[in-house]
This record gives structure tokens, sequence and C-alpha cells, in this order.
């Protein structure tokens, strides 16, 4: 048996080499078949209105960058994603890019990752916990512009089953990592969460600092949204970020819950880290 460390490391690599081929897929889906169309991963749906928050988290490869993660800008200096997006990896040919719906379009909106901090607690044996890491950036994110944007985090209550949240992603649009095809194009799906309970129920060891949603066969996250926004949409409250995709069952979208690292649980940790990184900025000025 494949660690599971092992097997989500390979399949960022896959998704690092599906990002050569990625310009070949349609923005719309046109040109695949009927049925691949109704079970496009992430919900069959393009992302048309902005989403300032969200960068691609691309390496460098044969002289091009390519998608492999997302994460959640959450200072002028940050990026929020999954420890298992860059664990393994170094920051020096590693960059994010914003203000885009495409990740094909190299913008001005491109950051260096200088530095990574992973959860001090991470790790994915026998299970995977503490699935969440910052990345520190340069240049700064020009947040005045109405195309880049801090994510709220909301505060410390958790949030229950049956809330209406929103994924974001550039997701892989076939259910497995052979093959796996990127879209250009931000895809975005909505649905529900579930208690902790139930996801237990449906096969997943998760704890109370995860958080789980679930939507109909054919709809979910798969590879290439690791470290993507969970966002709760409930009316009447504001948009807020309540989850970072962490993972799921090994062939995507097949009735089986998404597995979300809870951010309301980690607000300590990431305030530490922005603390810490302003702190050093500021020492060596």
């Amino acid at each position: 048996m494949i660690p599971k460390y092992q097997l989500l490391f390979g399949i960022i690599l896959c998704l690092i080499l599906a990002g050569e081929v990625a310009s070949n897929i349609p923005e719309s889906g046109k040109g695949l078949t009927g049925e691949l169309d109704a079970a496009r991963i992430n919900g069959g749906q393009l992302m048309n209105e902005s989403v300032p928050f969200q960068v691609s988290i691309q390496m460098l490869r044969r002289g091009r960058w390519r998608h492999f993660c997302s994460g959640s800008i959450v200072s002028e200096q940050h990026v929020l994603t999954a420890a298992h997006c860059v664990d393994k990896l170094q920051v020096g040919n590693l960059s994010v890019l914003g203000g885009t719906l495409n990740w094909q379009l190299d913008g001005r909106h491109r950051h260096r990752i200088v530095a990574k901090h992973v959860h001090p607690l991470y790790t994915m044996s026998p299970r995977i916990i503490n699935d969440i890491a910052l990345l520190r950036i340069s240049p700064p994110f020009q947040l005045q512009l109405a195309e880049i944007a801090a994510v709220p985090l909301g505060g410390g209550a958790r949030i229950g089953r049956q809330m209406p949240v929103r994924l974001t992603g550039w997701g892989s649009i076939t259910p497995t990592s052979t093959g796996a095809q990127v879209p250009d194009r931000l895809q975005v799906l909505n649905y529900q969460t579930i208690s902790n309970e139930e996801c237990v129920q449906k096969g997943f060891r998760v704890t109370p600092n995860e958080i789980c949603a679930l939507s109909a066969p054919g709809q979910g996250a798969c590879m290439g949204d690791s470290g993507g926004p969970l966002i709760l949409t409930a009316s009447g409250r504001p948009l807020q970020l309540v989850g970072i995709v962490s993972y799921g069952s090994a062939t995507c979208a097949q009735g089986k819950p998404d597995v979300y690292t809870r951010v309301s649980s980690f607000l300590p940790y990431i305030s530490k880290i922005l603390s810490q990184d302003l702190a050093q900025a500021t020492h060596k000025r």
C-alpha cells in the first residue's frame, strides 16, 4: 500500500504535468463528451464573479508556471493553504498568481513565495491532521486594488451541519489522477456542510479540527483544488473562510464527503504566524 503522503505528493506532481496540456482543455467544456460535461468535478459551473482573495499556487517547470494547488490571501504578505501542498516542496521555484479567474494568464499579480510555515503538528500518518500552512510572499499584495483582497476569517464559532458553503478552484475535471485535466477557468460549486458524525459514518476519520461538505455524485473537490477556500455563504451573514480543501476519496465526486481543515480551530495559529512575520520584518528595517 502506498502511504497517503506519497500518494498526495504524487498527485501534486501529476497536476503539474497535467498543466502542460491544460491549454488544450476548452474553458467552457465544449468538445468534451456530454457524459463528462455532466460530471464536471467542481459542479460544472464557471465562476464568472471575481474571487479577489483566491490565488493559484504554481511551480516553474520547463520555463512555464503550472498550477497545482490553491490558497487564500489573509494579509498583504500571506496566503493560507493546505500543508500537504507545500510540505515536500522547496519555495524557490514556487509562486502565487492572484487577481484572475484564469490561472494561465500571466498577469501583474504574480508573487514569489519566500517562506513557508507548515503547522508543526501536521502529519499524514496514521491520518491527515493539522493540514494547514501559511506562505509569505514578495512583493506584498496590493490590497487597495479591486481584484485583490484578504478573505475574512470570522471568529472562533464552529459552523455545524446543513450550512451553505461555496468551493472555488481549478481542480481536475476528471475523477482520477490518471489523465488529470486542469481547467483554465475557475470553477465553482455551492453545496452544504454535514456533521462530523455523518462524515465518520461515511468512512472518514475526521477530527473536531476538520469540517465536511457533501454534494450529489459527480460534484465535489478534486486534484488541484487542494488548499483552496470553502466559503460560508449563509443568508444574513458575511462571507467568511471556514475551510481549506484537505482530502477526500481516492476517486473524486463519487458521493463521498470532501474534508476540509476547519479554519476556526486554527485562528490562534494563524494570528501567531502573522504577528511573528510582522515582527521579523519590522526588526529588519
